[in-house]
Formats: C-alpha cells, sequence, structure tokens
C-alpha cells in the first residue's frame, strides 16, 4: 500500500525531462525578424536629459483626456456663488487613498476618509467615512449647492468651499468640502 502511494507520488516525475524539452524549444515565427518598415524606438529612460542633445531630445506628447465614464461629460459647471445650485452625476466614490467605499462601517481607527468626484469637475473630501455617500453609487444624479466660500482667499484658490449635496435617488443629503484643507493651505 505504501510503494502504491510513493508511485503516485512520482508518477508526474517521469513527464519533467518532456516539458523540459517543450519549454526551451521556441518555435519558429517568434524568432522571425521585425518588419523594416517601422523605425527603430530607442529606450533612453536610463539617461539623464542632460546626456541627450536638443536636437535629439523629444518632449513626450500631451496626455490626452480619456473619458472615464461614457455619458458622463460635463454637463454643468460647478455653483460659483454661494445659493446657486447645479444637477450633476456622480463618477466615482473612493476612500481618500483610491480604494472603493463599502457602506459597511470602518473598524475603529481605520477610517480612510471619503472621495466623491462629479461630472461637473466638482469634488467632496472627507478625513471620515460619509455614510450618505457610501450608500450611493456611480451614476446616481445629485443637485450640489454651494454654501459657504472661505473669506480673504487668493484669486483663484477655490480650496475649502462648501457644498451640501443631495442624492436625488436615496433622497439622502451631505455637505463637504471641496479639500480637506481651506485656501491658503492652513
Amino acid at each position: 500500500m505504501h510503494k502504491q502511494g510513493n508511485m503516485r507520488r512520482f508518477a508526474g516525475v517521469g513527464l519533467l525531462p518532456l516539458l523540459m524539452v517543450v519549454a526551451c524549444t521556441q518555435p519558429s515565427f517568434l524568432a522571425s525578424n521585425p518588419p523594416t518598415d517601422r523605425p527603430a524606438v530607442v529606450d533612453r529612460t536610463h539617461e539623464s536629459i542632460a546626456n541627450i542633445s536638443a536636437h535629439d531630445f523629444k518632449p513626450p506628447p500631451d496626455p490626452v483626456p480619456v473619458e472615464e465614464f461614457p455619458g458622463t461629460e460635463r454637463i454643468s459647471i460647478l455653483p460659483a456663488k454661494v445659493g446657486e445650485c447645479s444637477d450633476t452625476t456622480i463618477t466615482s466614490i473612493t476612500d481618500r487613498f483610491g480604494a472603493d467605499l463599502t457602506p459597511a462601517p470602518s473598524k475603529k481607527g481605520s477610517d480612510k476618509g471619503t472621495i466623491v468626484r462629479f461630472s461637473n469637475s466638482g469634488v467632496q473630501v472627507s478625513l471620515a467615512k460619509e455614510r450618505a455617500v457610501a450608500r450611493s453609487q456611480i451614476f446616481d444624479k445629485v443637485n450640489m449647492c454651494l454654501v459657504e466660500i472661505p473669506r480673504d482667499c487668493a484669486a483663484g484658490d477655490e480650496r475649502g468651499r462648501l457644498y451640501k449635496t443631495t442624492n436625488l435617488r436615496t433622497g439622502e443629503s451631505w455637505s463637504l468640502r471641496n479639500d480637506v484643507k481651506s485656501c491658503g493651505g492652513a
């Protein structure tokens, strides 16, 4: 009985040389030469920019914006004045580190916050898990209203704006700022 168990255990070992031959053999079509009509690409990622002449330097192409969710293009703009509202769509719901946000409660001391993004380029951030946001879904229609603008901000610094958002599917609302810091970085 004991010998049969050992024989079964080592039965596949006889195929090992055959597997090694097959793994080491390369089909001829993989070794064929690449087409010559394409210019050779030179990998210069290891070189410093100081080692490349100005004539040879080619800057990287401009990034092309890719629409992550078709059909959620900017259909409205962010409210600009206190009291203004706009209808928009949720495009992303994550924690502050980019992981999916779940409605389940966080373990004590392990809250990773909340980030919700909208099709009008709006964003709301919280250091705590917002349950109303967690119960929302991507593509939910929402109404977003500007509630407060911080005072004495430099021109163009729009951080710290407070928005009240109502999910039109669930009827739940939340009020969050567009950044964890207010204008001026404080």
